[in-house]
């Protein structure tokens, strides 16, 4: 893929300018915002809403210390960074095609 773009007058290149910049906003700004307003610690509510799990899952996966959590008394929350961090760790990537 070639990405080499010639540009031959000013009005043309404020053009390239704005579609690169508008691109790079809209991709790049919602990600921003979702994560600066993200709470950091996650109630087993919020954590099934994220992965997906089951509340039986979440315990087991915390009874045999495969996630990070914090417990005060009855209440358990769980690190976003932590829970981001296992599911990274735990990502398969699809084998590449020869």
């Amino acid at each position: 893929m070639n990405d080499t773009v010639i540009v031959t007058t000013e009005s043309a290149l404020e053009k390239v300018f704005s579609k690169l910049f508008d691109k790079k906003v809209n991709t790049t700004l919602p990600q921003l915002v979702r994560e600066a307003t993200a709470k950091p610690w996650l109630t087993k509510e919020e954590l099934i809403e994220l992965t997906g799990w089951s509340s039986r899952t979440i315990q087991h996966m915390r009874d045999s210390n495969q996630i990070p959590y914090s417990k005060h008394g009855r209440k358990i929350l769980y690190p976003r960074k932590g829970i981001l961090e296992f599911l990274e760790a735990h990502h398969i990537k699809p084998p590449q095609n020869q």
